[in-house]
């Protein structure tokens, strides 16, 4: 593919990821061949159909967020902060829109990317844990759920850059209650 192309290209994924974070559900293409600056004609070369552009746009936040967290897995990092580190580097990357156009996608499974993530994440919450930082009660299943929930959209009118930081204050608010205090437990159990 020539370098524009793929420059086109990653921006219609990119402005497709801000829109659907955004609204809160799947744009329009007209709404995405203008956020990008591209025609109409240049979106259906690259995404002819609604579903290679989900599919395209699901698959691009999964392997920016994992490929952010394996670079912060191999820093210098103590546990929490690499496992803070790759939430809001997640979050930073979109990683919202999988869960909202997953019940849009006719094919919702990414072998590769699930092993990836899968090795990711053991990695980060073992670490986290042998510093001695996070309970052995914290899992993996944790970690990713509260990150989607944390990459939502509020719905509720607020301009983008302002839910932004409120999910990323959130989700420091999370990580240091996972936290061990000295000598004590994590968490709290539900009756």
């Amino acid at each position: 593919m020539r370098a524009d192309a793929q420059r086109n290209r990653q921006r219609l994924l990119d402005v497709t990821i801000e829109l659907i974070l955004e609204a809160g559900g799947e744009p329009s293409r007209d709404a995405i061949a203008e956020r990008a600056g591209v025609g109409i004609g240049t979106l259906y070369r690259h995404f002819p159909d609604r579903q290679g552009l989900l599919h395209a746009v699901a698959r691009h936040a999964l392997e920016r967020s994992i490929s952010a967290g394996e670079a912060i897995a191999q820093s210098k990092l103590n546990g929490v902060d690499a496992l803070r580190r790759y939430m809001h580097a997640a979050l930073d990357n979109g990683i919202g829109v999988v869960n909202i156009i997953h019940p849009l996608l006719e094919k919702r499974d990414w072998p590769d990317l699930r092993a990836r993530a899968a090795a990711l994440l053991k990695t980060l919450v073992a670490r986290a844990a042998h510093d001695g930082k996070l309970g052995n009660d914290v899992s993996e299943r944790d970690i990713v759920f509260a990150t989607i929930r944390f990459a939502r959209p509020l719905a509720i009118g607020l301009p983008v850059g302002q839910e932004r930081a409120i999910a990323h204050r959130h989700l420091d608010f999370y990580i240091d209650g996972l936290c061990r205090p000295k000598g004590g437990q994590t968490g709290h159990t539900r009756k």
